[in-house]
């Protein structure tokens, strides 16, 4: 087997300029995140000290993609219970319950982090010590992995972990899939986008591949990250061949009802087609590990399962955001007029519907809506997917979102098209 070339360099960097930020946070011992507990402050408990001789630098792990965080105990305050580690790509409110990456014992003085990180991007952590008298943060300390220049990998992507059908066989790039799901590297068609890339299969000789230094244990399991050198694909199929239609159920994300949204936030837009198999394909058994919402980490213990559902992908999609009023009839403008899948007319970014494997291993049209940058005003607003010729797919039924308002529902309004209607505040 093939090995990855790792990069030494090392980046121990403390960012003074920012004490005066922070001071107030450490003085008090109690502010920023509670970790995964969300408790309250005992005040009768003294808050642990500060930890030492804290440092990040370049680990020998994980492709050069990689920092290692170590620290001592504290020297003074109350006994801590955990440390609490704290991630983001800005320094400005790391140490904030958003940010909250994982909790380790009293005992450990180490964390590898080598899930995400990116060539030429800065990334930033904290440490705090924690009891129930409340948490204690270092200041923060980050790493850059070096390069970021044209060719590189920038960072390792989601490996694609359920089974796949690309009902038109096109690959979620949009080329045209010419070859069929194999674990032979030789053999590997990189036109279905799914890891690994043509560049990262240079440094494995077989899929899937488990890089031992990836792992985190689990209740006493051993998993392999996601956004990692470690590489694994589920089992797909080119559903052109296929004599019938694929008939799916469709299901919208479900934050679109189960948040409170105003005039003010980021939705994230997320739709799912799947179809029940009539003969069962391979996937990998996938556990979220630590970190919530854009840090969450996933992995697998690299178990295969037979799965009776697959998920579907259809190049012939699209998105439309249309303000409608109480009687369900447009207002206006569209704010998204019938956006097409990956349309080229439209610049990479938020404003553009397209589709990828998240970090749970599933495939997930997306579309993020910008409402404070887009002007947009408090109102009912439909959105609407559809599926557009010459597309191989039908909606032959739509799920009921898992949480939020039993009162919004989305709506099967034909084969081809779904919508829900969302209230923005």
């Amino acid at each position: 087997m093939k090995t990855i070339q790792l990069e030494r360099k090392t980046f121990t960097l403390m960012l003074a300029a920012l004490f005066v930020i922070l001071l107030s946070m450490m003085s008090t011992g109690c502010s920023g995140g509670d970790g995964s507990s969300g408790g309250s402050i005992d005040t009768s408990v003294e808050a642990p000290g500060i930890p030492t001789n804290y440092t990040v630098s370049a680990s020998a792990v994980g492709g050069g993609l990689s920092a290692t965080l170590a620290w001592s105990a504290p020297t003074t305050g109350g006994e801590l219970t955990s440390y609490e580690i704290y991630r983001s790509n800005t320094a400005a409110g790391l140490f904030d319950p958003d940010n909250h990456l994982l909790s380790l014992p009293a005992t450990t003085y180490e964390f590898i982090d080598n899930a995400g990180l990116e060539k030429g991007v800065p990334t930033y952590w904290i440490v705090a010590a924690k009891n129930a008298g409340g948490e204690t943060p270092t200041l923060p300390l980050f790493h850059q992995p070096s390069g970021g220049g044209a060719g590189d990998i920038f960072t390792y992507g989601n490996n694609f972990s359920a089974a796949m059908i690309f009902a038109d066989g096109i690959g979620i790039s949009g080329e045209e899939i010419i070859g069929s799901s194999t674990k032979v590297v030789a053999d590997i068609d990189y036109n279905t986008s799914l890891r690994p890339s043509e560049a990262e299969a240079l440094a494995v000789t077989e899929i899937p591949y488990f890089d031992e230094n990836t792992t985190y244990i689990l209740n006493g399991v051993t998993y392999y990250k996601q956004k990692t050198a470690s590489t694994w694909q589920g089992e797909w199929e080119n559903g052109k061949s296929s004599p019938v239609e694929h008939n799916v159920t469709a299901k919208w994300g479900d934050n679109l009802i189960s948040q409170t949204l105003n005039t003010e936030s980021i939705v994230r837009i997320e739709m799912v087609l799947t179809k029940t198999l009539d003969t069962n394909m391979t996937a990998y058994k996938m556990v979220s590990l630590y970190g919530t919402k854009d840090i969450e980490i996933y992995g697998t213990d690299g178990t295969e399962y037979n799965t009776t559902t697959a998920f579907v992908f259809t190049r012939h999609a699209s998105l439309t955001i249309q303000e409608v009023n109480a009687s369900g009839y447009p207002i206006g403008e569209p704010e998204v007029d019938r956006q097409l899948l990956l349309d080229p007319t439209v610049a990479d970014g938020p404003g553009k519907f397209g589709a990828e494997i998240n970090v749970a291993g599933n495939l997930t049209y997306g579309y993020v809506w910008d409402l404070p940058t887009n002007d947009i005003e408090a109102g009912t607003y439909r959105i609407t997917f559809t599926l557009e010729d010459p597309s191989n797919v039908i909606i032959g039924d739509v799920a009921v979102p898992d949480e939020g308002d039993g009162s919004t529902v989305p709506v099967r309004a034909s084969d081809t098209e779904v919508y829900i209607d969302i209230t923005i505040h």
